[in-house]
C-alpha cells in the first residue's frame, strides 16, 4: 500500500488514471458548482425548445443530473447541464449521440486518453470561463493611459536610483502607491485575470484534444475542433501574456513585477478589451470541449441500467415505453405502456407508483429528444415537449399554496401551445387540495380539454374519474401484491402497471390489513359501496 501510494505521488497521471476507472460506471457525486451557467446565460437567445424550470425540478431532474454528472471538467458540467434542458428535433443527431456513448463503452482506451487530457481544466475555478466567454461584461473603467504612464515612472525611478546611486528609499516608495493601486478596483481585475488564464487552459486543452487523430468515427467534435484551430491562433496571441502567468514559475516572476511595476495591470489593460472583441471565436471550442466531456459522463451513467435504447422518433402523436425504467432507480421494476392518439388515466394507492410511473414516461421522453437515449428496451415518441406539475409544498415566501401554484400550472397547459410539437403533461393527482365534488367535477372538465391537445399522463385517487374518461384515456392502475400478507413488509406492493380501471377498495383494505377495528372497516367498505365509481 505504501508503494502504491508513493507511485501515485511520483506520477500523477497514475493517479488520476485509477481515478478515473474508479469512477467510470459509477454514480456521479460532484457538488454541481455553476453547472447550469452556461445555460443560464445563453437561453434567452437559443430558438431551440427548452425544459422549462417547474418541470426541471417537479421531475426531479437536478438529482437526475447530479447522478450523470462525472464530468472530468465543469465546461463538461456545464454543457452536459445544457444538453439535458434542450430538445433535439434532429433524429440523426441524436442517433450519433447514441452511437458515441456506445463506442465510448466500448473503447476504454480511448475515453481515458481524452479525459488525461481534458484533466487540464479539472479546477472547479474553470466554471468561470462561461462567465467570460457568454456573460455581458461589466462596464468597468481599465484607466489604461494612466496605469501605462505610473508603470513607466516606476521603471523610470529604478533606473535613475540604479544609474545616479540615488537611495533605494526613493524607490521603494513607489511599492505602496503600486500595491495602492493593484488593490483599488483588485475584485473585478482579479477576477477577469484570473478568467483570462482560464481562458488560455482551455486553448492548452482543445489543442491536445484536436491532437488526437484516430477517433473522429467516435467523436466528431474532435474533427470541428481541429477546425476551430484557426480561431483558437489568433485569441492564443491575444492571451499569451496569461498564457505565461499561468505556468506556475512565471506566475510568481509577475506577481513580484506587478508589485513593481503594474506589469499585471498593463497586461490586464492591453488584453481584456481584444479579447472581448473576438471572444467569440471561443463560444465553439467552449461547446465541442464540453460535449465531448458530457459524452463520456453519459457513456459511464448508461452502465448501470439493464437496457437502454435510442428511441424512434414519429411526428404522430404517440408515447411507447418497453421496460422503462425511472432514472433514479436503476434496480427498479420496469413497466411498459403504448399510447397512439392517447392519454393515460393511472390510479391506485398511495405508494403504489403511480407518480413514479408518469415521471418515469416524462423523464425518458425528455431523455431520448435531448441526450439520445432513453432508459427502455425500445421507445418511440412524438416530437414532444414535456410538461409538469406534480405535487410539491406549500410555498411560505411566496405565499401561494400548492393549489393556487396548480391552477396556474395547468392554465398555462390548457392556454399554451407549441407549434410543430405535441406535448406530453404529467399532471399528479390534479386538484387534490380541493373538496371531493368540485375537484372530480374540475379534473374532469380539464382532462377532457387538455386531451385534445396532448398526450396526457395522469394520476389521481378518484377511481369515479375512470368511467367518466374511459372513453378518452387509456386507463392503468397499481395495487399491493396480492402475494404478501404483510403490509409492512418488503414487496407489499409490486410496483406493476396493470390494464383497466381500479377494482379493488385497497385504501380500505390496507386498515384491515395493519389491524384497525373490523367493524370500522366494514362501514368503511358499506360507506365506499354506497358510491358507485361508475356514476356518469
Amino acid at each position: 500500500m505504501r508503494w502504491d501510494a508513493l507511485l501515485d505521488v511520483l506520477s500523477p497521471r497514475r493517479k488520476l488514471l485509477k481515478e478515473l476507472r474508479a469512477r467510470w460506471g459509477a454514480q456521479g457525486d460532484k457538488s454541481g458548482f455553476l453547472a447550469g451557467r452556461y445555460f443560464e446565460l445563453t437561453r434567452g437567445g437559443s430558438q431551440t425548445p427548452q425544459v422549462d424550470d417547474k418541470t426541471w425540478g417537479d421531475l426531479e431532474f437536478p438529482e437526475i443530473f447530479s447522478r450523470m454528472d462525472t464530468t472530468v471538467t465543469p465546461v463538461g458540467s456545464q454543457v452536459l447541464f445544457a444538453q439535458l434542458r434542450r430538445y433535439v428535433d434532429d433524429s440523426g443527431m441524436l442517433d450519433r449521440r447514441y452511437g458515441t456513448y456506445t463506442e465510448l463503452a466500448r473503447d476504454a482506451a480511448l475515453r481515458e486518453r481524452i479525459q488525461l487530457r481534458l484533466a487540464g481544466l479539472k479546477d472547479d475555478s474553470n466554471a468561470d470561463i462561461a462567465e467570460l466567454l457568454f456573460a455581458e461584461r461589466p462596464n468597468h473603467s481599465n484607466h489604461r493611459a494612466l496605469i501605462r504612464t505610473w508603470s513607466l515612472v516606476s521603471l523610470a525611478l529604478l533606473v535613475l536610483v540604479a544609474a545616479l546611486g540615488w537611495p533605494a528609499w526613493i524607490w521603494l516608495a513607489v511599492i505602496p502607491v503600486n500595491a495602492a493601486i493593484i488593490f483599488r478596483g483588485m475584485w473585478w481585475r482579479v477576477r477577469e485575470s484570473e478568467m483570462l488564464k482560464h481562458a488560455a487552459a482551455l486553448l492548452d486543452v482543445a489543442d491536445k484534444l484536436a491532437a488526437v487523430r484516430d477517433a473522429d468515427d467516435t467523436l466528431p467534435q474532435l474533427a470541428r475542433l481541429r477546425e476551430e484551430a484557426s480561431a483558437r491562433a489568433a485569441l492564443r496571441r491575444i492571451l499569451f501574456w496569461y498564457a505565461l502567468m499561468k505556468l506556475p514559475l512565471f506566475s510568481a516572476v509577475f506577481s513580484i513585477l506587478n508589485f513593481a511595476f503594474l506589469a499585471e495591470l498593463l497586461i490586464h489593460a492591453r488584453t481584456i478589451e481584444r479579447f472581448f472583441a473576438n471572444r467569440s471565436g471561443l463560444h465553439p471550442t467552449f461547446v465541442l470541449t464540453g460535449e465531448i466531456d458530457a459524452a463520456i459522463a453519459l457513456a459511464s451513467y448508461l452502465q448501470r441500467y439493464r437496457s437502454h435504447c435510442t428511441p424512434r422518433l414519429v411526428d404522430e402523436r404517440t408515447l411507447a415505453i418497453t421496460d422503462g425504467c425511472h432514472p433514479l432507480l436503476p434496480d427498479g421494476v420496469t413497466n411498459s405502456v403504448r399510447l397512439a392518439q392517447q392519454s393515460a388515466l393511472v390510479t391506485g394507492s398511495n405508494m403504489a407508483g403511480k407518480t413514479t410511473f408518469i415521471k418515469m414516461l416524462a423523464c425518458n421522453a425528455i431523455l431520448g429528444q435531448t441526450v439520445g437515449f432513453c432508459l427502455a428496451s425500445a421507445a418511440t415518441l412524438s416530437h414532444a415537449t414535456v410538461m409538469a406539475s406534480i405535487h410539491g409544498l406549500h410555498s411560505v415566501a411566496s405565499g401561494k399554496s400548492h393549489y393556487f401554484t396548480e391552477i396556474e400550472t395547468i392554465d398555462a397547459f390548457i392556454r399554451e401551445s407549441t407549434p410543430g410539437r405535441t406535448r406530453i403533461l404529467a399532471i399528479d393527482e390534479p386538484f387534490s387540495g380541493t373538496n371531493t365534488v368540485e375537484r372530480i367535477a374540475v379534473a374532469r372538465a380539464v382532462l377532457e380539454a387538455l386531451e385534445s391537445q396532448a398526450i396526457v399522463l395522469v394520476t389521481t385517487h378518484d377511481v369515479e374519474l375512470q368511467a367518466m374518461l374511459g372513453d378518452r384515456y387509456a386507463l392503468y392502475h397499481f395495487q399491493e401484491n396480492p402475494l404478501q400478507e404483510q403490509p409492512d413488509a418488503e414487496g407489499w406492493f409490486d410496483y406493476r402497471l396493470r390494464p383497466g380501471p381500479a377494482t379493488e377498495r385497497n385504501a380500505i383494505r390496507l386498515l384491515d390489513r395493519l389491524g384497525f377495528p373490523r367493524d370500522i372497516t366494514a362501514q368503511a367498505m358499506d360507506y365506499a359501496m354506497q358510491n358507485p365509481q361508475d356514476a356518469d
